[in-house]
């Protein structure tokens, strides 16, 4: 978390993604020491929607992702502390279904559904990042570990939610890698999130099927992303799964 805001300027010059198009989401942050400002996730998508806003991506499956290399820990085993990491990536892929992500301008989260090319999933995921930021490639963000997770139906019921990964903050502020008040200010972002998801209200009651991926659109190989999406200093693996925290 960096003052709540990405570090890259956004590119003023770049008219919006047509639907359709490749692009690639990235969180980015300062990892100091050797490796600095990095990215330290990022994914392949296509365009559903881009406006002043909304904007709109899914994520197929087998489109390319990177993610950080080295040993995972905290309490799930998969937290990559600044300070363990050497600035190499592993080369992954999306598995599962395809993954539809919402954000609205200036909101400081997106909310993901996942589509299985006939029906939406009945899970919501509310991934507290940075207000999106357009690039040459994509849309840069910056993750902050704490989640809002909703199942079943927000408007007819029956709907739960809960939060995701709290464990994982804490432990990142007892590491000293996050402050206690940048916590504060993700709880404090997250518990307004949660009373959103609660309550049902945008993008909870929206219609979702206007955002339905186009089942023509295949996956997106991290090649279709561009050489600048991460270091090129990369470390190339191969690997399949969700990735660590940005």
């Amino acid at each position: 978390m960096l003052d709540d805001e990405v570090p890259f300027q956004e590119s003023h010059q770049a008219p919006p993604f047509r639907r359709g198009d490749s692009v690639v989401l990235r969180s980015v942050r300062d990892y100091g020491g050797h490796v600095g400002m990095a990215v330290g996730f990022a994914v392949a998508g296509t365009v559903v929607l881009d406006t002043d806003d909304v904007v709109v991506v899914a994520t197929a499956p087998g489109s390319g992702m990177r993610t950080r290399a080295g040993q995972g820990s905290g309490p799930s085993g998969r937290v990559i502390l600044p300070s363990a990491w050497d600035g190499t990536y592993d080369e992954r892929v999306w598995t599962g279904e395809a993954v539809v992500r919402v954000h609205r301008r200036g909101d400081r989260w997106s909310v993901w559904r996942w589509h299985d090319g006939d029906r939406w999933g009945d899970t919501w995921y509310g991934n507290l990042e940075s207000p999106w930021r357009r690039s040459r490639l994509g849309f840069d963000t910056q993750d902050w570990a704490l989640d809002v997770v909703g199942r079943g139906r927000p408007v007819e019921g029956p709907w739960s939610v809960r939060y995701k990964d709290q464990d994982e903050l804490d432990w990142m502020v007892e590491q000293g890698s996050v402050s206690a008040a940048q916590a504060a200010h993700v709880q404090q972002v997250g518990a307004r999130l949660m009373d959103r998801a609660t309550d049902a209200l945008w993008p909870f009651d929206a219609d979702w099927d206007a955002w339905r991926p186009d089942p023509r659109w295949g996956p997106v190989p991290s090649r279709s992303t561009g050489t600048g999406y991460a270091s090129d200093r990369a470390t190339r693996r191969t690997a399949k799964g969700p990735g660590q925290h940005g």
